[in-house]
Formats: structure tokens, C-alpha cells, sequence
């Protein structure tokens, strides 16, 4: 049955003269003196030449999964904070519209809702849980402590980072696997690998767009915009900046200390060059302001602008302004073509049942659903030996490997694949698809 509820010394050398010719035969019978004794010394032996030996980090160890059980029905248990209590009195809505931070679960959710209906006819059966983790009975704890879980064979959730150790913790225990849908943080999970990381850390976003820019623009200087002011911004850069130590020089600007205007930036950038500047900012509108500012160079400078997976949600890559002449490139681990047989199914359903356009967040919950369940169908629970097999996955080529400490010890499975979403001209291409 189904339940519907991502960086000489200058010696001086004070050298006295004396015009006494006297002292000048002196000084000169001492110093071929020395010379004369040195050559009569014997030679020292060779130095031996020091090699660091690095340690050695140990062998990777991938991690061992038990034999598979297959079962004739297969129970998925889907977290989302919907806050129905604040929103439905009665089985009514109470409000016209929905809260700006409700939306994307409950898109989610309708995507769900789809695919559900899709998987109906199909061989395998399904039954799916959905719960209210902003209801008090169904929070976390309740669920991960209550035994309101048990007999789950997936759990998938869109979960904060502070929630999810709790969750991985008991998917670990159970031996189950929990897909954590929509953060990018790994929330300091270790050693698990029921834990698997749909939304691809910033780490991995970085690492990608540092290779396309090393690959395309190699020669070219490069820059880091950078904007301290929270925590979050803060490591974007530490990350950024560190992933690009071994390549080459950079030159740093913190936007929160520097004039921003077209005489500082004409005098920074070469209007004779290919600029290439990473924007370290996530917060959006900050990214925009940004943005907004080099857009006012004149057009002999060409700037190839690298920025965050945030970027997604920029206003000014939507349609023409400021940013049309920009060349802006960023990540998402997720694509959906909606004019391929599916995506026309998916907008028919949606238009039917809820109206309006689909959302990501619809296509994200649709595809989420569909190949987990797909997965669990074809090679039971513990399918994590076989998350090469998309194809049950309607949209997006996933690609699950397991992510490593530096130390070579297993953390837990991440997706890697990134779509590059080059901007350039008021419209897209995808980059290294």
C-alpha cells in the first residue's frame, strides 16, 4: 500500500680600504696564505643527501556488505518537514499559499506522489511511509528511538545536517541504507557506508570546477573573490584555496575590505588576458552584488567566472540583464530534461493532479523514488554493490563511489556526479556531460 507523507637578507658588507700599500701587501700574503693552507687540507667527505620519507598511508579498505535478502514487498520510510500542524486543521489548509520554506519538501513530496502512481503495475511491491518530522511524534528522536522505523528496508530523507547522524546511526545499526536527498553535508559521518550522500559535497563541487578550469584555462592568471563574513564563506575559501595550492599562483581579493569599482578592477584585471576568477561566496545575493559589479567592466576585459553550487538560484542568470554578456560556470549534481518521454510525464501528471509546472524538487523526488525503489526491486536492501545500475534513474547519470578520509579511512558513499552549467550569452550548455 502506499502512504504518501547536495587558500638576502641584503648582506651589507662595510668593506674598508686602506690607501697604505704596506698594509694592502699584508692583508695579500695572509689571504694566499689561507689559500695555500686550505689546498693542503684534505677534502671533506661528500653529504649524504636526506630523502623525507612521507609515511605511508594505509591500503583503502573497501567496505564488506552482508549477502542479499530478497523479499516480496519492501517498505521505504520517506522524512520530510512538512509542518502540517501549522498548516492543516481538520484535513483543511489554513493558509492560501504555502511558506516559502515549505515548498521545496512539499514539491518533493508531489514528485513522490508520481512515481508512486507510475510504479503502481509493476511487479514489485512497495509500500511507502511518509512522515512529518516537524510533527512531535514523528521527529527524529521519536523515530529513530520508538521503533517507529522497524521493518524499513530504505529510509530516504531531506534532512538538516544537525538531523542526520541520528538517522545514519540507526541505518547503520539496522544494516539499512539511508539517502540523505537534499543536504551537502556530510554531518561528520564516518565509517558508514549504509549512509549514502546524494547532494555532492562543496568539496566535490570545488574539485570539478578547479579541473575545468586547469583543463581550459591553464595559463591564464587567476583570482579568488573571496567574502569572509560567515563561517560558511569562510571554509568555501579555505577549500577553494587549498584545493589549488599545488597549480599555481593566485592572486586574493576580499571583496569585505576591497573598493569594488571599475577603476580598482580595470587596474587588477588584463584587459589583454583571459581573467579566470573563482567566487568563493555562496550566499546568492551576495554572489549577485558581485556580479553585478564586474558585469560593469568595459567588454575588452573577458573575465571566466567559476562560481558555487548555490548559483543555481540566481536571479540574474534567469533571463536578460546585467549578467546576459557574463561567462559564469557552476555545479549541480542533478539535470532534468524535461522535454525528454519522462519529463513530459512527469509535467502531464503534475498539471493533472496539482497544477501548474513541475518544480526540481518534483523531478528530484520523482527520480529519488523511482531508482531506489527500482534498485530495491532488482537486487533487495542491501543494494550498495550494484549503485552503478541507473537504469531506473529517469533523468540523471549517478555516479555513487565511496569517499575517503586523508587518511585513506572510509566515510561513506557520495555521489560525484556533477553536471557543469556553463551561462554565457542569456542561455546554458552543460560542460563535461
Amino acid at each position: 500500500m502506499y502512504k504518501f507523507f547536495k587558500i638576502i637578507f641584503l648582506l651589507i658588507i662595510s668593506v674598508s680600504f686602506s690607501p697604505a700599500s704596506v698594509q694592502a701587501q699584508f692583508w695579500k700574503k695572509i689571504f694566499n696564505k689561507e689559500e695555500h693552507d686550505r689546498s693542503k687540507r684534505p677534502k671533506a667527505p661528500p653529504k649524504e643527501r636526506v630523502v623525507k620519507q612521507e609515511a605511508k598511508k594505509p591500503k583503502r579498505i573497501e567496505p564488506q556488505y552482508p549477502a542479499v535478502e530478497r523479499k516480496e514487498s519492501y517498505r521505504v520510510d520517506v522524512l520530510l518537514p512538512l509542518y502540517l500542524n501549522s498548516l492543516v486543521v481538520d484535513g483543511k489548509a489554513i493558509q492560501k499559499n504555502l511558506p516559502d520554506h515549505v515548498v521545496p519538501f512539499v514539491h518533493f513530496y508531489e514528485g513522490m506522489c508520481i512515481a508512486a502512481e507510475a510504479m503502481k503495475d509493476r511487479r514489485g511491491k512497495v509500500d511507502l511511509y511518509v512522515h512529518d518530522i516537524t510533527d512531535p511524534s514523528s521527529n527524529i528522536r521519536q523515530l529513530t528511538t520508538a521503533k517507529k522505523l522497524a521493518g524499513s528496508d530504505l529510509i530516504i530523507g531531506c534532512l538538516q545536517s544537525a538531523e542526520i547522524p541520528a538517522v545514519a546511526g540507526y541505518a547503520k545499526n539496522a544494516g539499512i541504507n539511508f539517502v540523505s536527498a537534499l543536504s551537502p553535508a556530510d554531518a561528520g559521518i564516518r565509517g558508514n557506508p549504509y549512509f549514502i550522500l546524494m547532494q555532492s559535497t562543496l568539496s566535490t563541487h570545488i574539485d570539478q570546477l578547479i579541473r575545468l578550469a586547469d583543463h581550459k584555462y591553464d595559463r591564464y592568471p587567476k583570482f579568488i573573490f573571496k567574502d569572509n563574513k560567515t563561517s560558511g564563506e569562510q571554509d568555501a575559501y579555505r577549500q577553494l584555496r587549498d584545493a589549488w595550492a599545488d597549480k599555481g599562483q593566485l592572486t586574493v581579493v576580499d571583496c569585505s575590505d576591497f573598493d569594488m569599482n571599475i577603476d580598482s578592477l580595470s587596474k587588477l584585471f588584463d584587459s589583454s588576458d583571459i581573467n579566470v576568477v573563482f567566487v568563493s561566496v555562496l550566499e546568492v545575493a551576495r554572489a549577485e552584488q558581485i556580479l553585478n559589479i564586474l558585469a560593469q567592466l568595459p567588454r575588452q576585459y573577458r573575465l571566466e567566472i567559476f562560481g558555487m553550487p548555490s548559483w543555481k538560484s540566481l536571479k540574474g542568470l534567469t533571463g536578460r540583464g546585467a549578467l546576459m554578456e557574463q561567462s559564469i560556470y557552476y555545479t549541480s549534481p542533478f539535470y532534468y530534461d524535461s522535454t525528454t518521454g519522462q519529463g513530459k510525464y512527469v509535467s502531464s501528471e503534475y498539471k493533472k493532479r496539482f497544477g501548474g509546472q513541475p518544480s526540481e524538487m518534483v523531478y528530484r523526488g520523482y527520480e529519488t523514488l523511482c531508482w531506489y525503489t527500482g534498485l530495491l526491486e532488482q537486487y533487495g536492501p542491501v543494494f550498495n554493490s550494484d549503485l552503478n545500475d541507473v537504469s531506473a534513474a529517469p533523468f540523471t547519470r549517478y555516479d555513487i563511489q565511496p569517499a575517503w578520509s586523508a587518511q585513506n579511512d572510509f566515510l561513506y558513499l557520495e555521489n560525484k556526479k556533477l553536471y557543469v552549467f556553463h551561462y554565457q550569452n542569456g542561455g546554458y550548455i552543460i560542460e563535461g556531460n
